[in-house]
């Protein structure tokens, strides 16, 4: 049974979605829940330098840019130490800092534990949000130098609430594009390159944007019936609809693999729907909304990614990123083959081999995925490359 505070707190995690300016207040609550002092989440940006979009209010920007161009190196390390630990398995795994040392006095000793133990914090734990491309969605939480590592019921609140942060943060990162443009999701929708619903607590459509409508009326996916209410035509995709819907401790069941938990319309059909709870809206006027979000991707659209990455983090032969490559553009197996002077049946071997290889199930699936690595939402921008 999971108790009224414990809900509220999963509910403004995925309300993060729609508004990207909530996530301090909802990592403060975070931080309260297991006696700590803060909570960051951190990024590795294309240079290798850590990045800290979202934090709790107890962190200063000044210090975080000071501690890392000071301790950059050692905090690295102790990152992929903490990397090093997280199984394969799809769930969040939090790991306590107990890991990175044998001796605590030598530990108190680093210099990076040292310049932040001059803040008042001493322990640690973290844990990595997104298994497809780990250099994103870095979760850390700190505690208090009066006190000792995280205890197994503070691991445990935690694990209720890292997998819902991991699909907030996967799902919010079309409109955390919006965001650092200073543009609301509202008043923007239309900038984004993929499908936007937003429907209300009794399953009405309270906005969809071109891309949404477009996907609406080009596949036999999903229709508005005469009582304004989004379906389904599919018996199965209307019944993990449904589910999603019905209560918000039904999202987050992937952990740190979101994707997984997208409705897949199949191959033929190309859209990677995904939905998320939102209870409140402030755009829409009203604190007790109640309702959903929904992202539409047409996955037989070109995307921008780099299969480079692709290929470094999943081990893909050359040949393998090439046809990573042709599927990124949205072309057909017949197509990359015809452009690679090869056989069909080998560029369908080599698929098979990257779902193999990425853990995907479908060619939407691996399309979806790939998405982690260096998507671009934003319509009119894409246009312009």
């Amino acid at each position: 049974m999971t108790d009224k505070n414990t809900r509220e707190i999963i509910e403004s995690i995925h309300n993060t979605v729609a508004d990207q300016s909530l996530w301090g207040a909802v990592l403060d609550r975070i931080a309260e829940s297991v006696n700590a002092r803060g909570c960051l989440i951190f990024e590795l940006d294309r240079d290798g330098d850590l990045m800290t979009p979202f934090m709790s209010s107890f962190y200063k920007p000044d210090f975080l840019q000071e501690y890392f161009e000071k301790h950059l190196s050692a905090e690295l390390a102790d990152q992929d130490a903490f990397l090093a630990h997280i199984r394969k398995h799809d769930a969040v795994d939090i790991i306590p800092d107990s890991i990175l040392f044998d001796d605590v006095e030598e530990f108190k000793a680093r210099a990076n534990v040292r310049a932040v133990m001059k803040q008042g914090l001493l322990h640690r734990a973290a844990a990595q949000l997104n298994k497809d491309n780990t250099d994103l969605s870095r979760f850390s939480v700190q505690f208090k130098s009066d006190r000792g590592g995280i205890t197994e019921l503070e691991r445990a609140t935690l694990n209720t609430y890292l997998p819902h942060i991991a699909k907030a943060l996967d799902q919010g990162r079309p409109i955390r594009q919006l965001t650092v443009e200073n543009q609301g999701l509202l008043a923007a929708v239309e900038r984004l390159n993929i499908g936007i619903c937003i429907i209300d607590s009794k399953g009405r459509v309270a906005l969809e944007n071109n891309e949404f409508t477009r996907q609406r009326e080009t596949f036999r996916v999903f229709d508005i019936d005469s009582k304004d209410r989004l379906r389904l035509f599919k018996k199965d995709d209307q019944q993990r609809f449904e589910t999603l819907k019905a209560d918000v401790l039904n999202h987050g069941k992937f952990g740190a693999r979101p994707r997984k938990e997208a409705i897949a319309t199949g191959d033929e059909m190309f859209l990677c729907i995904e939905m998320t709870p939102l209870k409140q809206v402030d755009e829409i006027g009203k604190k007790d909304f109640g309702g959903f979000i929904l992202c539409s991707t047409d996955t037989s659209l070109p995307i921008l990614c780099d299969p480079r990455l692709i290929g470094t983090a999943y081990g893909l032969t050359p040949a393998e990123i090439d046809v990573v490559g042709g599927v990124s553009e949205g072309l057909t197996n017949s197509e990359i083959a015809e452009r690679r002077d090869s056989r069909a049946e080998t560029v369908k071997t080599q698929v098979k081999h990257i779902f193999e290889k990425t853990g995907c199930g479908s060619r939407t699936q691996l399309v979806r995925m790939m998405m982690s690595f260096g998507m671009d939402y934003l319509a009119d921008r894409s246009k312009k490359r």
